[in-house]
């Protein structure tokens, strides 16, 4: 990972050197990148940037956690809609928690795209996105006794403690926004650093500061280290870098999908009981339908190489056509019925025959319906007569089909 310090918004850039401890001076992104550009074998460097402290915004809120969750990310950016020149709804916004206080930082997502862009263009790809201030150590006291100081000819830096820091515009109003202040340690700059100057008191940096400081009757302590990048700034609370495939996906939308998805696979297992249960049934219905089927035909054993429907259309088709000779045979009887003298009682239906019951004053006039019958050229036989309590007399004609029978015989 390359660490790179962006001090102002135009300054040159600053890069770490692990292995000697200090920081070295490059013009811009693309020097970045003609100097840093085979640092790794993928050719992909990753890099943490630290931009100016004085691009974030702060509020020290008094609300507590489950106020601030109650509020969400929505309701914590228009925490900082009086200090805001951008729109609030265009914030990206941080919090970090130390003893039930909350520290809320805000940083605008333009500057996120233009750092972002500006590290792609020159080949690099951004992990991490923190405020420079915290690269300054954190004081020892920490209850505002003790502030941490680092100035140079680019930025003006104060860390006030673990969780707290910013960027200072005008240094002797920053002494007094702190009454309990009574020591300050100032960090070299990172150009004497580099070029291995001592701090002393003949720097015109040092001895402008320490005269500062000496007017508002404080304890100045000079340190000797410099600035050191985070060990893992990927995982800090204040990293505003949010890779790309998760920004653009909205919490709503991450719960949307896994709405969506959970409603698929109901449907898939609802589907795929009711496949389920279509077979069972029709396994059923098939079987029932071969028993049936030997109930019927007991004689015709059921093949299972051909079709059901094959072997039982010639069959439903016969008994259709006996069905229709019994119909049109009726129908020829009934008017003969009604102009005799005779009254139908009782009728049966069989596949090769057609008997009914007339009941006849007489015997006489049966066996002349008979005879009416078997003119019409109706193969009609008068079985038996039997007298009536009434002195009437019934007789039972029965029909003959021979052209059923046939039919009958040679399925």
């Amino acid at each position: 990972m390359i660490h790179v310090w962006l001090r102002a918004q135009h300054s040159p850039l600053a890069v770490w050197h692990e292995d000697l401890q200090h920081w070295q001076s490059v013009e811009g992104w693309q020097q970045l990148q003609e100097g840093y550009g085979s640092y790794k074998a993928n050719g992909k460097n990753a890099v943490c940037l630290y931009f100016p402290s004085s691009h974030v915004l702060q509020v020290d809120t008094e609300l507590n956690t489950a106020q601030l969750k109650q509020l969400g990310n929505s309701g914590k950016q228009y925490l900082f809609e009086e200090m805001s020149l951008t729109p609030v709804e265009q914030l990206a916004v941080r919090q970090i928690s130390h003893a039930e206080r909350h520290q809320l930082y805000a940083l605008a997502q333009s500057d996120i795209d233009s750092w972002q862009q500006s590290a792609q263009l020159a080949g690099m790809s951004l992990i991490a996105l923190l405020p420079d201030f915290l690269l300054l150590p954190a004081p020892t006291e920490q209850a505002g006794q003790q502030i941490t100081l680092y100035q140079d000819e680019q930025t003006t830096l104060l860390r006030q403690s673990a969780w707290q820091g910013m960027a200072v515009s005008y240094l002797p109003l920053i002494f007094e926004r702190f009454p309990h202040l009574s020591e300050v340690s100032l960090l070299p700059p990172i150009t004497a650093m580099e070029q291995q100057d001592e701090l002393d008191d003949g720097s015109d940096w040092f001895a402008h500061t320490a005269e500062l400081i000496a007017d508002h009757q404080l304890l100045l302590t000079p340190l000797s280290a410099s600035p050191v990048p985070l060990e893992t700034p990927e995982r800090h609370a204040l990293n505003f870098f949010v890779k790309s495939a998760d920004s653009q996906l909205s919490p709503y939308l991450r719960v949307a999908m896994m709405v969506a998805l959970a409603a698929l696979v109901l449907q898939i297992a609802t589907d795929g009981v009711q496949w389920y249960q279509y077979q069972q049934a029709a396994t059923a219905t098939k079987a029932e339908i071969a028993n049936q089927y030997n109930s019927w035909f007991a004689n015709e054993p059921l093949s299972s190489r051909n079709k059901l429907q094959i072997q039982l259309q010639p069959k439903l088709r016969h008994d259709s056509q006996a069905q229709a000779s019994h119909m049109a045979t009726l129908e020829r009887l009934s008017p003969l019925i009604k102009q005799s003298s005779l009254h139908a009682q009782a009728l049966v239906m069989q596949p090769s025959a057609l008997s009914f019951t007339l009941i006849a004053p007489d015997r006489g006039s049966l066996d002349q319906f008979t005879s009416t019958l078997v003119a019409q050229g109706i193969d009609a036989k008068l079985a038996q007569v039997n007298s009536t309590e009434q002195g009437q007399f019934s007789g039972q004609i029965t029909v003959a089909f021979a052209e059923s029978a046939d039919l009958q015989a040679a399925s």
